[in-house]
């Protein structure tokens, strides 16, 4: 599963990295963005305290190898891009569509990693197909 635990640095990324800019300087991120809406700053920086946070498990799956969770941050990234097309539909402002485009790369990385590293893996053993299990 080396291809999904390597996908998942991009997520952990920009999460991290939108979650510090999203809590430290939100205005600066807007910009970035080119957000056309008038945001609230306190929700911005609530924003990027939960992006924070999920950088936090994120890198904690990453660092334990956590392989069955791998499956589950696809999942979990399903309602999040459910809303952020949503968010943008509603608003029609770029930054949420640069926001999604951003996430669904990640998710698109992630499940395609996946996909490779199961085709690896024989079914009735759980070892790589070109490994011989271990007596």
């Amino acid at each position: 599963m080396r291809r999904t635990r390597g996908s998942l640095y991009y997520v952990a990324g920009y999460l991290y990295f939108g979650g510090a800019g999203f809590l430290l300087f939100p205005s600066a991120v807007l910009s970035l963005f080119f957000a056309e809406g008038i945001y609230s700053m306190v929700t911005l920086r609530l924003l990027g305290g939960v992006m924070l946070g999920l950088a936090i498990l994120i890198s904690a799956i990453i660092e334990q190898s956590m392989i069955p969770m791998y499956r589950q941050t696809l999942f979990a990234r399903v309602p999040v891009i459910g809303t952020l097309a949503y968010v943008y539909y509603d608003s029609l402002d770029r930054m949420w569509a640069i926001l999604l485009g951003i996430v669904v790369a990640g998710w698109l990385a992630t499940l395609i990693c996946y996909w490779q590293d199961l085709r690896e893996v024989d079914p009735a053993t759980g070892h790589k197909s070109s490994e011989a299990p271990s007596p």
